[in-house]
């Protein structure tokens, strides 16, 4: 019997292989000198209370326009940051940012938070807590109060008894806890009681689906347990007037989406904002 040939790569997987480890090693490289540089633009979207139509907390999202490769999607420099080490000065960059631009954000609208996301694996260094509460005091110890962490069902996947301390150590000194993209990969009901979040931000899958009755009653019910337990529901990703009725109607009283404010950054947004009716 003939034996069969050994399986290659195709050369035009491999060539594709091959163009997408280069790509991501020149966004690293730009992605390192844009941190170094201060190249990496802060946008905020807001999250607003539909019953005063008023903006309870900005969460603080990371632009990039480079020089060199033009405009890159947050998904794809976020990865690359993961996967060759500069998440940590990523979301360092990010705190920063953040706390400079509390004192404009709080003369604007005084009782906001406003929020920075964080990776899971800047959750799990030993020193994250200490870190984060250095840049506030370097900053201004009275604004660790209007500051929010927002972790995302990643956090699942690394040492949970580290997580949780940092994360309770950061309550401690003021500042809140929210659970990003809620419903989605590792995060669920579950395991809700195994960090102390202050927060929930329902996916907008849910909202894409909202003409499905299960998951009327699926947002109903977190909105009710949201209420029941203490903990504010956000809904994200509401685009059109007809999803803010039917939340609004399911008793979701916290959004967050296009219809109202796109990201922009701090001197772009409105004071005040309106949104079409149903």
């Amino acid at each position: 019997m003939l034996e069969a040939p050994s399986p290659t790569m195709n050369p035009s997987t491999e060539f594709d292989s091959t163009r997408a480890e280069t790509r991501q090693m020149r966004v690293a490289h730009r992605l390192a000198h844009a941190l170094a540089h201060h190249g990496l633009q802060v946008v905020y979207q807001p999250e607003i209370d539909l019953q005063t139509r008023q903006v309870v907390s900005l969460e603080a999202l990371c632009r990039w326009q480079d020089e060199e490769l033009g405009p890159v999607a947050p998904d794809e420099f976020i990865a690359v940051a993961e996967a060759r080490g500069l998440i940590v000065p990523l979301g360092e960059y990010m705190l920063e940012r953040a706390l400079a631009d509390l004192p404009a954000v709080l003369q604007r609208w005084p009782q906001v938070r406003v929020a920075v996301n964080v990776s899971g694996v800047e959750l799990a260094r030993p020193d994250f807590a200490v870190r984060v509460a250095a840049a506030i005091r370097a900053a201004d110890p009275a604004l660790a109060r209007h500051l929010e962490i927002e972790v995302t069902e990643s956090v699942f996947h690394h040492d949970l008894p580290t997580v949780r301390q940092h994360l309770q150590a950061l309550r401690e000194q003021g500042l809140t806890v929210a659970i990003d993209d809620f419903g989605t990969g590792q995060s669920s009901l579950a395991r809700l009681h195994t960090l102390p979040f202050d927060k929930i931000k329902l996916d907008r899958s849910f909202v894409q689906a909202l003409d499905n009755p299960m998951v009327q009653a699926i947002v109903r019910a977190m909105a009710q347990l949201a209420e029941a337990f203490s903990r504010t529901l956000v809904v994200e990703g509401v685009e059109t007037s007809a999803q803010l009725g039917h939340l609004a109607s399911l008793g979701c009283r916290m959004v967050q989406g296009y219809l109202l404010s796109r990201p922009a950054a701090l001197a772009d947004l409105p004071d005040t904002f309106s949104w079409p009716q149903a």
